[in-house]
Formats: structure tokens, sequence, C-alpha cells
């Protein structure tokens, strides 16, 4: 039996000699058997309100955790056992199949949680996990551009997309339980607005002046020059329920691609012209790089090594001078997630369009790939 607290990371060793059948294995077929259930928006909100949150709908929530996410990390074990073989022996994707399948067993083993102080282990354990996790995403895409002869672009889009859409979807639980916890414990103050990680009243001007800020100091220290104006029109009081880390990503990502090209076009006038939060004059996006804009791996992406982890926090983003590629596509997948879209519309020579759809309340994960406009 697995004991409740893993005090240490993940030891994952690689390597044909330590090979597991795992097609034969029938504890994995059985909960790959299973169907993911999916949660909304609103029902992550109303779960955790402070003013009904107790012990007993804590613990409730610990064993759906250790119950859902087994399933969840079974099918992604079977997305990885339907590779090409010679892609599945790439050192990078076998490492981070490893750590799935451990992932996997730990879960599945965990004993059920009766009371707080199992529910703090539980929740020490899932923080371990989602540490060991963060190399994941650098990892699957050097993997990937090693493995580009091998596979076509649309099935490694494909792959790509599923594996981060679950895996968003299975740190969205863990952090959001964990978050809970530890209001109920005392150890993270009630935060106005916050239930979890979800903020009820995320203003949107405030995220687009946050991430455009950020944006604009990596960009003053990676060209040493001024970012451009930002410009807000529309509904500037929208509020709405989200995530604040996916809107941010989400948001600084097309912030930090804007002002990189504004600047590469706009090179020798000053001041640079301005970005609006929809309208980014930035030279648009000619039609090669806009054909390859979607993909996770490119011709180029040689810089992904430079990337040690990632997790989809702001903190971690990719560096403005370091071209992984993977940017956008990710912020795809996190606009995706909830039902949302991100859209690029380019008129080469002038600018480019961004839209970002943000659905709320009662849509659910979305944990299968769909397809956005261009």
């Amino acid at each position: 039996m697995l004991s409740r607290l893993s005090k240490n990371p993940l030891q994952v060793q690689t390597g044909r000699n330590l090979h597991i059948d795992f097609y034969k294995n029938r504890i994995l077929e059985k909960y790959a058997a299973k169907n993911p259930v999916p949660v909304t928006l609103r029902q992550l909100t109303v779960f955790g309100r402070t003013e009904s949150l107790n012990e007993e709908k804590l613990i409730r929530s610990a064993n759906y955790l250790r119950e859902e996410l087994p399933v969840r990390l079974a099918h992604r074990i079977r997305m990885f056992q339907q590779l090409p073989f010679v892609v599945g022996t790439n050192p990078h994707i076998e490492m981070v199949y490893r750590l799935y399948w451990e992932a996997f067993e730990q879960f599945r083993n965990y004993p059920p949680v009766h009371n707080m102080e199992e529910n703090l282990e539980f929740c020490e354990f899932v923080q371990d996990q989602l540490n060991t996790h963060a190399i994941v995403i650098p990892h699957l895409v050097v993997g990937m551009y090693e493995s580009q002869s091998h596979v076509r672009a649309s099935d490694c889009n494909k792959f790509m997309n599923e594996t981060l859409r679950s895996r968003i979807s299975r740190r969205v639980l863990a952090e959001q339980h964990i978050a809970l916890s530890s209001v109920q414990k005392g150890s993270k103050p009630a935060s106005d607005g916050m239930i979890g990680i979800l903020n009820t009243s995320c203003k949107a001007t405030e995220v687009v002046h946050k991430c455009f800020r950020l944006a604009g100091e990596l960009f003053s220290k990676t060209y040493d020059a001024e970012p451009p104006e930002l410009i807000v029109d529309g509904h500037l009081n929208a509020s709405f329920v989200y995530i604040p880390d996916h809107i941010e990503y989400i948001m600084y990502e097309l912030f930090k691609n804007s002002m990189k090209h504004t600047h590469r076009t706009h090179s020798d006038k000053n001041p640079l012209p301005p970005i609006r939060v929809t309208i980014g004059v930035g030279g648009g996006i000619d039609k090669e790089t806009m054909n390859n804009l979607w993909n996770f791996v490119k011709p180029s992406s040689e810089e992904l090594y430079q990337q040690k982890r990632l997790t989809g926090k702001i903190e971690d983003a990719i560096p403005i001078d370091l071209p992984l590629g993977i940017g956008l596509p990710l912020s795809r997948v996190y606009a995706n997630y909830w039902g949302g879209s991100l859209s690029l519309y380019s008129m080469f020579g002038y600018g480019t369009d961004a839209y970002v759809t943000i659905c709320t309340g009662n849509s659910l994960e979305n944990l299968s790939f769909i397809e956005d406009a261009a």
C-alpha cells in the first residue's frame, strides 16, 4: 500500500530494459474504459463557496480527485501507447510516459481520505505531483520535435492538444482542491472574489493592463526600448468568472507576440504604433508563418532545449526572445479548455486581429480537441 504522503519527487528511469507491457495490464484498461467526469466553472464556484465549505465537502472533494485523476491519466497513457513505436521510444516522450504511469499507480493506490489530517497529507502528495510534472510540456515538445520525421504534423498537433488539455484539466482539479483546503485550515486567507483558484469577479480591463505591463517590462529588457502604447476600448467594465492564470497566460502571449512583431516592423519609429486589445499593428503574419502558427513542432524549434519547465503561469512563460513557437498553440488550448476559442486573422503588411472568446458558467471542461479557425 502506498504511504499517504510522498515526501520526495518521483525518480523516473528510462530505458528499454525497464519496459513494462502496459498493453496487457488489465488494471489500466479498467480505468481507461471509464469516462472522465467533467465539471463546469459554475460547479467549481458553487462547491467552493466559503460560507458552505466544510470538512465533509473537502473530504468528498479529496476522494473525487483520488478517483478521477487515475481515469484521466489512464486515457493519456493509452494515447501514448498508440504513438508509432519509434516516437514512443524517444527518451523525452518515454520519460513523460513513465511519469504518467507512476502518477497513475500512485493515485489509484492512494487510500481513501477520511478526515482533515489525512486530507492535508493528500494535498501535500498532490502538490508533489504537480511540482514533479512541471517539466512535462518542454519534454513533450522536444520529443515531438525530434520525432517529426516519423509522425504527421496533424497527428502531432492532435496528440499535443489532447494531452495538454487533459493536463490542464488535472491541474485545475488538483490546484482547486489544494487552494480550498488551504483556506479551510487557515493557512491561506480567503481573498475577495476568489473561490480556490477561481476569480468570481475577473475584470477584463485589469487583466489586460496587468498582462500588458508584464509583457512591456519583458519587452523593455529584451530590446532596450519603450513598448508600444496600449489603447483599451469596448466594454471596459466587463467582469466574469474565470481562472486568472488561464486568461492571463493567453493575453500575455498575445501581447508579447504583438510587441515583438510591432518592433520588428516599425523599429525605425519612435514611438512605436499603439496596440489595441483586439488590433495589433505589428505588420501582420506572412502566409507561410500563418500556415504553421498552430503547430506545436516547427522546423526551427531547437531553442526548445533551453526551456526546462512550463506550468501555464506567467512567471514560467517563454521569454520574448526565445522563439519556441508553442506559446500561441498552448494559449489556444487554454482558451478551448472551457469551451472558448483563440483565433487570429492577419493582413500581411498591416496587422493582425486576435479574438479571444471566453465561456463561463455552465460550460463543461472540453477534454477533446476542437480545431479553431486560424
